[in-house]
């Protein structure tokens, strides 16, 4: 699923329940093993029993009703935050990357809640919380919070923020051997302290020993290679509004070469601090960045 092809649809749950699927089809038929949402084996099945792990098609076939018995899950406690900044919404009449990062954080919900595990979920744009949501594993839980994200996905933010934002005010509720997952661009404004309180939050959450992922949201075509065709134009920074007017390709091989250091020494810091780096360009599948959580998942099970 590419997120180009979706972002005219509505209904986020729906999205975000058929890309975990299909993920996990991709799983069944990987080389990558040990995924517990496999059942280990039937049982007979009880009168009065939850019917959800009810196997039909066995029921279908043979008339006997039978349950299937899944293997031991794991109790993990995952916080994921999503930077929702005015970079993030670029380009401005799509915003590509912050509806990837909320699909993608939607997926990777749906997969904790099959494994029974908790999730938290932070929006946050520049110096303000946007929103949060409590700690749980549940359905409900769940849908609430996918509910929460649809303004988002539509390009209505919510006028009532909560309040001053700091990083090391995500660190709210994350115990020892957490998992957090950042979705963002990693752009951060220079006349601020954002990007020194990001790092030393982080470092807190290595002292804490969390399993921490970083999912860098990139458009590579327009924002790293700036094929943005060969006519001069208007750049207009999205987060203070300066503008200027050059032409890309006169900068274009200073500029990816600029970019290169960037994520360099960002993917050099979180090595340094134990925490995995993944670049997420949107123009691949979704399923890609899930997989990279579903590989970092599986280190805490």
């Amino acid at each position: 699923m590419k997120i180009n092809d979706v972002m005219s649809y509505q209904n986020l749950s729906f999205l975000a329940q058929k890309a975990m699927e299909g993920f996990i089809t991709g799983i069944h038929h990987s080389p990558l093993h040990g995924f517990s949402v496999e059942f280990a084996e039937h049982r007979p099945y009880n009168a009065g029993e939850n019917i959800r792990n009810l196997d039909w098609k066995l029921l279908a076939k043979t008339d006997k009703k039978y349950i299937k018995q899944f293997i031991e899950e794991t109790n993990l406690r995952c916080h994921f935050w999503i930077d929702a900044s005015r970079s993030m919404r670029f380009p401005q009449k799509t915003e590509q990357k912050l509806k990837f990062a909320l699909l993608a954080a939607s997926g990777m919900g749906y997969f904790l809640h099959r494994q029974r595990d908790a999730f938290r979920f932070n929006i946050y744009e520049e110096s303000k919380l946007l929103w949060e949501s409590d700690l749980k594993s549940t359905r409900s839980h769940l849908q609430f919070c996918i509910d929460q994200f649809t303004p988002f996905w539509e390009g209505n933010f919510p006028e009532k923020k909560l309040g001053k934002f700091e990083f090391s005010s995500l660190l709210k509720g994350i115990k020892r051997r957490n998992m957090v997952v950042i979705l963002s661009d990693f752009l951060f404004d220079p006349d601020t302290n954002s990007e020194s309180d990001f790092w030393n939050t982080l470092s807190y959450l290595h002292y804490l020993k969390c399993e921490v992922l970083l999912l860098h949201i990139t458009d590579h075509q327009l924002e790293i290679s700036l094929d943005l065709g060969d006519q001069p134009i208007k750049f207009v920074d999205l987060e203070t509004e300066i503008s200027i007017k050059l032409h890309p390709s006169e900068y274009a091989l200073s500029y990816a070469q600029a970019e290169k250091t960037r994520i360099a020494e960002l993917k050099d810091k979180a090595g340094s601090l134990g925490m995995k780096y993944y670049d997420c360009d949107v123009s691949q599948d979704l399923e890609t960045a899930l997989q990279y959580f579903y590989i970092e998942r599986q280190k805490l099970v």
